[in-house]
């Protein structure tokens, strides 16, 4: 399988620009530590068993997604996506700005699919993503709103008609014909539209913070794809083992030197062997599925998922991590409503003074066919309503969000020190694994196997030893996802790839 090079694509500010988005100036959350090549990685492992080679795939990989369909790397023509997306915007997960409803056909990959094409799928067809688009363009609409000023009225009044004597009927009467103007005070129309921007900003942190949501639960599924068909390889691998021990074992048995009931055996483990195949095939197409509907997709179109699942890195620490959590959006959206809130205890401030009312118009009197100006004034007393319920209001949800601020503070540390925990152990049980029970199980078993065909073990010995060695293969395999799972849940809390948040601290 082919490793994919190492590149930041797009920066969040070009990016943002592209989608017609404020932009954050963040660089876009990456999960490249899947696709990144490990120098002086773990040399493959020779299952030299039985005759047989038993070599496991070394791929795994890490990208940042985009969504016009990938960048380009020095020394490397970018692979285009497998099929056609079909772009409803700038960014394909971003409505375009026509207010008539629009459709989205799916485009999913076929053939192998890497991390990098998942991620973009997902990110131009994920309904919830585009929901949050949607909710973008409701809070510009809301600003553009916000920073309009009140319609002038018009009105016409007659008096002096339709009485008794002479108002009896229109000679007597008097028509005015005016316009008013509410007039706002104390800066209510730009502090409305200092709410409306601090909402806008929330919408977009809110877009940004979900985006990454994606991102990590795509590579999640994509680590489960690759686990299950390393899995369903580790279990193909022990049924052709076992179909070879039970060709050595019935050799032995027509030769006299087994007893018929170690056959027995041999083909009772040759049946579990299968078992366990069945259900790791079921497993692999269990992912498959639960990646491809992360695309929208209902049934998988790839053939296989290709990426290094092998590579692995040392974690920085926690305290060093800790250092960006305020950079993830999931957390400057709470700060942003910290000051859309203060936006609002300022508006609903500025509600206390009134409005002026300023109308004028002319007075026309048929009675003498005579005509004057008329000018009028109001402004409302504040006796009983002086806002004191929505200035009160303001201040609490004020109060509100700077709590919520801290609760999600201490929820993101809170879970960065487990995945920093659950990352570091994995990362120590891949390495004693690789280093040292692997190999040793793999000497113990092929120096079994070679033993009984001597004569020198029993095939309870051998049986054992098999159960051993791929225990062993698919405890690391386990290893492996967790740790790459926990790596993806750090680039999830500090809102950026690990390696990007290294050269930064």
């Amino acid at each position: 399988m082919a490793f994919l090079p190492v590149s930041l694509c797009t920066p969040a500010r070009e990016r943002s620009e592209q989608d017609g988005l404020s932009p954050t100036g963040r660089p876009e959350t990456s999960v490249k530590h899947l696709i990144t090549p490990v120098s002086g990685g773990h040399p493959r492992m020779n299952r030299h068993i039985l005759g047989t080679v038993f070599v496991f795939p070394v791929a795994v990989g890490l990208a940042t997604a985009t969504l016009t369909g990938g960048c380009t790397t020095p020394g490397r023509s970018q692979e285009p996506l497998a099929g056609s997306a079909r772009q409803t915007g700038p960014a394909g997960n971003v409505p375009s700005q026509s207010d008539e409803p629009v459709s989205h056909e799916v485009a999913e990959p076929q053939g192998t699919v890497t991390l990098k094409h998942a991620i973009g799928y997902a990110l131009m067809n994920s309904p919830s993503l585009r929901v949050f688009s949607l909710e973008t363009r409701i809070a510009d609409a809301r600003k553009l709103q916000a920073g309009l000023r009140p319609n002038p009225a018009l009105s016409i009044q007659v008096e002096d008609f339709a009485g008794s004597g002479d108002r009896r009927g229109f000679d007597a009467s008097e028509t005015t014909i005016g316009i008013g103007q509410v007039l706002e005070l104390a800066g209510k129309r730009e502090k409305r539209v200092a709410v409306a921007g601090a909402e806008e900003k929330l919408a977009r942190l809110d877009y940004e913070a979900k985006r990454l949501d994606v991102t990590n639960q795509v590579a999640r599924a994509f680590i489960d794809v690759l686990a299950a068909q390393e899995q369903r390889d580790l279990a193909e691998d022990l049924v052709q083992l076992a179909e070879k021990v039970q060709e050595v074992v019935r050799q032995r048995v027509e030769a006299g030197k087994d007893s018929p009931v170690e056959q027995a055996k041999a083909q009772v483990a040759l049946s579990s062997a299968r078992v366990t195949l069945r259900a790791a095939q079921e497993r692999l197409a269990s992912a498959r599925q639960i990646l491809a509907t992360a695309w929208g997709g209902e049934n998988p179109r790839f053939e296989n998922a290709t990426g290094d699942l092998y590579g692995v890195r040392p974690i920085p620490g926690f305290e060093q991590l800790a250092r960006r959590i305020p950079e993830n959006p999931a957390i400057e959206r709470w700060v942003a409503n910290e000051r859309a809130r203060k936006a609002e205890l300022a508006l609903q401030k500025a509600k206390v003074t009134p409005d002026l009312d300023v109308n004028g118009g002319l007075r026309y009197a048929a009675g003498g066919d005579d005509t004057a100006l008329v000018v009028g004034l109001a402004i409302p007393l504040p006796v009983f309503d002086r806002n004191q319920a929505g200035v009160q209001a303001a201040t609490l949800q004020l109060a509100q969000a700077r709590e919520n601020t801290k609760v999600a503070v201490l929820d993101a540390r809170r879970s960065l020190s487990e995945a920093t925990a659950q990352a570091t152990g994995a990362l120590a049980e891949v390495t004693a694994l690789r280093e040292e029970i692997l190999p040793s199980a793999q000497k113990t078993l092929t120096a079994i196997e070679e033993g009984y065909r001597q004569g020198k073990f029993d095939y309870l010995s051998l049986l054992d030893a098999q159960r051993t060695y791929f225990d062993a293969q698919q405890q690391y395999l386990n290893a492996l996802t967790t740790y790459h799972k926990a790596r993806t849940d750090i680039e999830l809390l500090v809102g950026r790839s690990i390696d990007a948040a290294e050269q930064n601290l």
